[in-house]
């Protein structure tokens, strides 16, 4: 009698299952346009370093030393400089303000870019640096037709012409710089985004969180003179140090 023999299958567990590997997470590289956004912010924030130092200068070695003085503690004085350095004035507010705040759109935006790891932060922080740019940039117009128009009433009723150069004076200070929030909120923003993704230096973060502290007590009366001129010279230190990083390839 034949005996039938039966076929060999392989067992459950000899049979080799197909090995899959799970996709890993791979930040893209960024594009040529994103780097050179990028590089041109790294600039951009080094022109803004540059405008705070020639503010500075300006104010400690030509203005102050000629007689400037702010129009809400001595208005009468302070209309007699304007007419008498209205081009020295005017330039000062250019670079400062006008020059100044056409740099910041740049860095907020290659800054944001730099900081893609972290979305959300990313869009906030350039939000509020596009929001800061345009009150640098209102701030300066408003100042500089103020001043022609308080020049030119002058000369036809010198109290209208006091009275318009005082209210620009506070219109102006408000929205470039008697309060330093707009900036505390940027910097605050980029700090927090730069400590949670590593995408700049650790210590550049925390330096920016810093002077989001020293910005923010502008609001506080008896704080603001010194807090201002510290956040003001926190920023050059800093605007310096982010442009190097940013133009680093």
């Amino acid at each position: 009698m034949t005996r039938l023999t039966s076929t060999t299958r392989p067992s459950a567990s000899t049979t080799t299952a197909p090995t899959t590997t799970a996709p890993t997470a791979v930040t893209p590289a960024p594009t040529s346009t994103s780097a050179a956004l990028i590089r041109t912010a790294g600039v951009a924030a080094q022109v803004v370093a540059g405008t705070y130092v020639i503010g500075f200068l300006a104010m400690v070695a030509y203005l102050v030393p000629r007689g400037f003085t702010s129009p809400v503690d001595d208005p009468a004085a302070s209309l007699g400089f304007l007419r008498d350095h209205q081009g020295e004035l005017g330039a000062w507010y250019f670079v400062l303000y006008l020059l100044g705040g056409a740099a910041m759109a740049l860095v907020s935006l290659g800054v944001a870019q730099r900081l893609a790891p972290a979305p959300a932060l990313a869009r906030v922080s350039a939000a509020l640096g596009l929001i800061w740019s345009g009150l640098l940039i209102a701030s300066g117009s408003i100042a500089l037709v103020g001043q022609h128009a308080a020049v030119t009433l002058h000369a036809q009723d010198p109290d209208l012409a006091l009275t318009t150069w005082v209210s620009t004076s506070v219109i102006q200070d408000a929205l470039g710089g008697g309060i330093e929030v707009a900036g505390a909120l940027w910097a605050a923003a980029v700090g927090v985004a730069v400590l949670r993704s590593r995408a700049l230096s650790a210590p550049l973060g925390g330096l920016a969180l810093g002077l989001a502290a020293v910005g923010m007590a502008t609001v506080v009366p008896a704080a603001a003179d010194a807090a201002t001129s510290i956040f003001g010279l926190g920023l050059i230190v800093w605007f310096t140090w982010l442009g190097l990083a940013l133009r680093r390839r």
